[in-house]
């Protein structure tokens, strides 16, 4: 990777870590009225993720960012992909797939500080139906995969177990080559497996960048 798509990519992570509106607070304080020192480990933590991203430890063919938005929640999400060989072609279609591996931090709008965050990870295989062009509009997404939450209880939504089933529907196209967007639906509930299954549902705009 050169160092102009390095730089490229940590300007990218920085500005939206920066830009968005979640509270990063120490002991449940405001953003506003957080002490200075935790902006060191903030540093530590934003500069870690981009160098990660833009270093590709885990040899994945993209990375992606996604803004993602709740009834009074907004989120964050980082994850990576690893695309398949494998193809089928349906019709005029073209069925591929691709596996994702993401983070999320969500904070609560209603709830200031640490008290109002969740953390998760997810795994998730996802199938993709192109026209096999690059175009801004040319193919759209459905998966179901698998996440674990840090908490069960977020806002006024219980939902009983850590573990959760992710599923979701998206739409999307390239910018150029290397990099794609997409609109997402994303679903998280955990099936019933026990009671009460309250999920919850985000808007997803999804930003992807391809290694090579």
């Amino acid at each position: 990777m050169t160092l102009a798509n390095r730089s490229t990519a940590f300007s990218l992570i920085v500005v939206l870590l920066l830009c968005s509106p979640f509270s990063w607070s120490d002991k449940g304080e405001t953003l506003q009225d957080d002490s200075g020192e935790t902006w060191g480990w903030r540093t530590a933590m934003i500069t870690s993720l981009a160098l990660t991203l833009a270093t590709n430890p885990l040899d994945a063919d993209e990375y992606s960012v996604s803004m993602m938005s709740a009834k009074d929640t907004a989120a964050l999400k980082v994850g990576f992909r690893w695309h398949q060989d494998e193809t089928m072609q349906l019709g005029g279609l073209t069925l591929s797939h691709y596996y994702h591996f993401g983070y999320n931090y969500w904070q609560s709008l209603d709830v200031d500080g640490q008290e109002g965050v969740n953390n998760a990870l997810e795994f998730i295989p996802v199938f993709r139906f192109s026209d096999g062009e690059q175009d801004f509009f040319s193919y759209v997404e459905t998966a179901v995969g698998v996440s674990v939450f840090s908490r069960t209880q977020f806002n006024d939504k219980e939902f009983s177990t850590n573990f959760q089933f992710a599923n979701s529907l998206a739409f999307g196209g390239y910018f150029t080559p290397r990099v794609s967007w997409s609109l997402q639906l994303q679903h998280y509930s955990n099936n019933s497996i026990k009671l009460p299954n309250n999920g919850i549902n985000f808007y997803n705009f999804n930003i992807a960048y391809r290694y090579q």
